[in-house]
């Protein structure tokens, strides 16, 4: 007996300019909240008890950090490690990239922080050149992510959200300017305009470049730190003097 014939249906013409006022649908993080947008923000307590547990959330995010993936851990994985309700992880951080953008101020922090050691450091080199600088700074910043996983997961990683591409972003504003006045106090820095926007821009290049490393080799190697070294030290000889002299008494 003969089925029925498979008569194929017209594909119906969709009209482009109907098509493009239907918003897309929300995911559903958004469709059960009670606004239309989705916050990335933690809640930054003011109370001792809820401070011990935002403090409490990050470390037990930072411990998992040691050995997962930070796009494969979950408010229960955080709640877990840190023996606390996922309710209270979810209400001190509404989103994943919530925790994830704290992390990354802190150890953006951390990172200045060794910059400027290493500043301290160099001034005691009287023959050190701001090639040299760069380089130096570099290695010991490369040395301090190597050494931390978890820093490397956060900063490094996959970006999962708009919002933690911003927090980067604002980072690298941060520490750009911060490379440059740390210049500034060894070397005379000539007034160049847009000057801070181009250690910005150097910041940037250089977390590409490391990002990469990092997702493919789980480190940055050695060959990904020379070309991150040598793209800075060319990028800045199209802006800076070759040699710059050092400020007196330093």
């Amino acid at each position: 007996m003969r089925g029925k014939p498979n008569i194929s249906r017209p594909t119906e013409i969709v009209n482009p300019s109907k098509s493009a006022d239907q918003p897309i649908r929300p995911k559903a993080s958004q469709r059960k909240g009670r606004t239309e947008t989705v916050e990335h923000a933690a809640r930054r307590p003011s109370q001792k008890r809820s401070i011990e547990r935002f403090n409490a959330i990050l470390e037990a995010t930072e411990q998992l950090l040691q050995t997962a993936k930070i796009e494969d851990i979950s408010f229960y994985d955080i709640a877990r490690r840190a023996d606390l309700p996922p309710a209270s992880v979810h209400y001190l951080f509404p989103t994943m990239a919530s925790v994830r953008i704290e992390l990354s101020r802190l150890y953006n922090k951390q990172a200045s922080d060794v910059v400027l050691r290493m500043d301290k450091a160099l001034r005691m080199n009287p023959s050190a050149t701001w090639q040299e600088w760069m380089r130096k700074m570099a290695s010991d910043t490369r040395d301090h992510y190597n050494a931390n996983r978890h820093i490397c997961e956060v900063l490094l990683g996959p970006i999962l959200h708009r919002e933690s591409r911003l927090a980067n972003m604002e980072a690298n504003d941060a520490v750009g300017g911060a490379l440059l006045e740390n210049l500034r106090t060894v070397f005379i820095v000539p007034q160049i305009p847009h000057l801070t926007r181009y250690f910005v821009c150097l910041c940037e290049i250089v977390d590409a470049l490391w990002s990469r490393s990092y997702l493919q080799y789980g480190t940055i190697d050695d060959e990904s730190f020379e070309e991150s070294v040598a793209v800075q030290i060319a990028y800045l000889r199209s802006i800076l003097p070759e040699t710059l002299p050092r400020r007196d008494g330093i």
